[in-house]
């Protein structure tokens, strides 16, 4: 936004929040396209100023990425700043409180608070620790009115409880769903109430792994590129790896790429479309043999889970380097998704009687949500010890509404923790 006129100079005036204005602008931006999908002069011309104008409150475009993230820690720190400290307290009034002012400011942020989703990828090395230092203290305070009213609860596993309850509040950002905001709210309190219940095995067994017969062939040039580009992808961020990086992890010259790719997007594209492909083939094999859709959905929810994890590079990079693939390959990919989503849905609405489309809907996102946000903070090894806990965390937030909980062939009524009224 440009300046107002001073009547009593003539002169253009700077409006006395334009740093506030292009901090605001540049967070959503960076939510929605990433780091090296917005530029300072996308965000110069957003607020409606030049980009000499910007750099007067910012340095450059690193500097504003910085900020977007300590804005949404902030933004975290004050909702809990929020709620009262009182010993006194029923710690369920106090978790409930927390929880309820945490949505309601990434209700609120709701364009803006997806910068998580890029933080760790894309903060200098010098500003993480800072960053995941102040993270984990969220996640601590969380914690404590947990352990109050679930002792049984070990530190990890109230840890991996409140990481879930969070990445269910931030599933907004990667979705499009309206609902009215109080609606939504108490949507998103309900299911972080479902996971405050949620019981974890004692002794968490890894996943199976995917059958080797499942996995790219050792011998073919194509599969190897696209296994190679991928485990650059994640190691380093897509923009960061040039085509004769990954032609020199299987020994070609950059030119020998084109043979099997028109461009690097094009490897990046066609390893997404493999990764949706054994996501349905294996979903359909699994649905086909279910008896029923609670069978149904306990087996979507088990093969999404040790997909991810078996997978978890190709999955770390799908929902971080979307932006990335051409239009038409990044449209067909969302239709995928949606038809996932919608007929997932469908095996929730069959469970869970007067549940409405898009609720079913909202939950399966998610649910789904926080298997990547667990994945990338407990780390391949952890994450995998940990996929049938995950399991549970998923079943919770989707049957949040429902009166019922699906365990192993278990249901067992709901006795709400922090409350809530549906």
């Amino acid at each position: 936004m440009v300046g107002k006129t001073s009547p009593d100079t003539g002169r253009r005036t700077r409006p006395k929040d334009r740093r506030a204005r292009i901090a605001a602008a540049a967070a959503v931006a960076f939510a929605e396209r990433g780091y090296h999908g917005v530029s300072v002069e996308d965000i110069a011309t957003e607020v409606g100023v030049t980009k000499s104008a910007l750099y007067r409150h910012f340095p450059g475009k690193y500097a504003l990425f910085l900020n977007s993230a300590l804005m949404l820690i902030d933004s975290l720190e004050g909702a809990l700043d929020s709620v009262p400290d009182d010993p006194a307290r029923d710690p369920r009034e106090t978790l409930r409180a927390q929880m309820s002012a945490i949505i309601a400011v990434t209700v609120e942020q709701r364009r803006s608070a997806g910068i998580y989703r890029w933080e760790r990828r894309y903060l200098r090395k010098e500003d993480r620790p800072a960053i995941r230092e102040r993270s984990w203290a969220v996640n601590a305070r969380i914690r404590r009115p947990l352990h109050q009213i679930r002792p049984d609860l070990s530190d990890e596993d109230a840890f991996v409880l409140v990481v879930a309850m969070l990445s269910t509040i931030g599933s907004i950002t990667v979705h499009n769903l309206t609902l009215p905001p109080r609606y939504m709210e108490q949507l998103l309190l309900d299911a972080c109430t479902a996971l405050a219940e949620t019981r974890f095995s004692p002794a968490p067994a890894a996943p199976e792994r995917v059958a080797a017969a499942d996995r790219p062939g050792q011998d073919n040039m194509r599969e190897n590129l696209l296994r190679s580009a991928v485990g650059l992808f994640h190691q380093r961020g897509y923009n960061e790896v040039a085509v004769e990086d990954i032609a020199a992890t299987v020994g070609l010259p950059a030119s020998g790429i084109y043979r099997y790719f028109v461009s690097k997007s094009d490897i990046l594209a066609a390893a997404f479309h493999r990764a949706a492909d054994r996501l349905e083939t294996a979903v359909a094999a699994g649905t086909a043999a279910a008896s029923d859709p609670e069978d149904a959905l306990r087996s979507l929810v088990s093969i999404y889970v040790d997909l991810s994890f078996s997978q978890r590079e190709l999955m770390s990079v799908y929902f971080a380097e979307l932006v990335n693939v051409p239009d038409a390959s990044r449209a067909d990919l969302r239709l995928r998704q949606r038809a996932n989503v919608e007929q997932w849905s469908s095996y929730l609405q069959a469970i869970c009687d007067g549940l409405s489309a898009a609720d079913a809907r909202f939950l399966m996102y998610a649910a789904i949500n926080l298997v990547p946000d667990l994945g990338v903070l407990l780390g391949t090894s952890a994450a995998q010890q940990q996929a049938e806990n995950i399991h549970r965390c998923m079943l919770a937030v989707l049957l949040s509404r429902s009166g019922q909980r699906l365990g192993h062939g278990e249901d067992a009524p709901c006795t709400p923790t922090i409350g809530s009224a549906h």
